[in-house]
């Protein structure tokens, strides 16, 4: 496979991944289930469900929502990491480690 080539599959890669990232969506839940968020691959929250319980406690609500939404991250992070090493392994990257024989 030379460059272009190998280039060419990288680019359809960070498509897919970019298509992926827009169809994920990660749900996480904080205080027992009274706070839902949910985001997407790009961390943009989409959806935000709070109980009648949590509205209750207008003082403890935004450390609710914040708990919700840092957990929500920090399974975007896992999972995007995750696909993005899964599709390192589709790439076939003989043609830059042959780039460098003969030099």
């Amino acid at each position: 496979m030379d460059l272009q080539a190998l280039m060419a599959q990288a680019k359809n890669m960070q498509n897919d991944m970019k298509e992926n990232l827009s169809k994920m969506a990660i749900r996480a839940r904080s205080g027992g289930g009274m706070v839902e968020v949910v985001i997407n691959g790009h961390k943009e929250l989409t959806q935000i469900e709070i109980s009648d319980e949590a509205l209750k406690d207008p003082e403890m609500l935004p450390d609710l929502i914040l708990a919700a939404v840092n957990v929500a991250y920090a399974e975007v992070e896992s999972r995007v990491k995750d696909q993005f090493m899964g599709s390192l392994g589709g790439l076939d990257l003989s043609a830059i480690s042959n780039m460098f024989k003969g030099s």
